[in-house]
């Protein structure tokens, strides 16, 4: 069928840039959405964690955050009423987009009926086999680009950071207080699992924070566009898989001392404290201190110490 709007793309220092006036943003607005909702008498499920972007500016930043561009697979988490997908195919070469509420898919065939570059997945995001989603649709490189339901969002960005596949960058819409864990800093409050997790595997970065009012329902919080662009810590750990058993163990009780949150996981039942006490000491940790002052590197130096413990025994 072709497309509505065909992407321009603008020079600039060498690169080419979006010219963000033909991003399809038709949808980014109250009218827009409250019509399409009523035509097919949708109802919003909170349980599902239905909030629509209803505002073209906020539209056009996930776009220009995500470096949209001609040649791009994009990957979009949430297709919603296809607001985001639209402008997404609008911009980039190829679309597949998840939505699991098949309620909305009359709304999102009458939506996408003028893009021929938009594939729509039914499939649960938390139970998806990633990198089976990357054989099947033979792809060779993508982004994710989600505007995310707030009750996802920790446990997907844990399956997409796991499934070690070659994201060239993460572009989400996320519950504001979220974002603020994944950037935090080594002993203060917010510093978790997810923190250290995302930051072996890329560099994030809050872009911007958006108000409850660009989304139809409102929530009852601020909301934040995080970018994480990937890209593995220079501190490479030998077992991926181990390393993020090593900081959920560490976090598992996060009151405790490191030794003792460690010994009391499964993780640890097979080693004794003094051992484990040996190993936190050639590591160069204090096994008094609590995990929630170890930075990504700490925990790097510990999971690569306790390879090599479980390679001798």
């Amino acid at each position: 069928m072709g497309r509505w709007f065909l992407p321009v793309f603008l020079e600039s220092g060498g690169s080419l840039h979006i010219d963000e006036h033909v991003v399809d943003a038709s949808l980014a607005s109250p009218r827009a959405v409250r019509e399409l909702i009523e035509t097919y008498g949708f109802t919003f499920r909170r349980s599902l964690g239905q909030n629509f972007l209803v505002d073209g500016n906020v539209l056009r930043s996930i776009i220009r955050t995500a470096d949209v561009r001609a040649d791009d697979t994009i990957v979009e988490i949430g297709a919603g009423i296809g607001t985001l997908t639209r402008a997404l195919a609008s911009c980039a070469k190829r679309v597949l987009t998840i939505e699991i509420d098949t309620r909305l898919h009359p709304i999102l065939h009458e939506t996408m009926t003028h893009y021929d570059n938009i594939e729509l997945l039914t499939l649960d995001a938390l139970a998806l086999d990633w990198r089976g989603l990357w054989q099947d649709y033979e792809l060779t490189q993508a982004k994710v680009v989600a505007n995310l339901p707030y009750y996802i969002t920790s446990p997907l960005l844990v399956n997409l950071l796991t499934a070690e596949l070659p994201w060239e960058s993460l572009v989400v819409m996320m519950q504001r207080e979220v974002a603020e864990r994944l950037v935090a800093k080594p002993a203060t409050k917010a510093y978790g699992t997810i923190t250290v997790l995302a930051s072996y595997y890329s560099n994030v970065e809050i872009c911007q924070i958006v108000p409850p009012t660009v989304f139809m329902p409102q929530p009852a919080v601020d909301s934040a566009i995080v970018k994480f662009t990937m890209g593995r810590s220079k501190v490479e750990v030998v077992d991926s898989a181990l390393l993020w058993q090593v900081i959920k163990a560490g976090f598992a009780q996060r009151r405790k001392t490191l030794i003792n949150s460690l010994a009391a996981t499964p993780l640890g039942g097979t080693i004794a404290k003094s051992t484990w006490r040996k190993i936190l000491l050639e590591c160069g940790i204090d096994p008094q201190r609590r995990a929630e002052t170890l930075t990504m590197e700490d925990f790097v130096v510990l999971t690569n110490k306790l390879s090599d413990y479980y390679s001798t025994v």
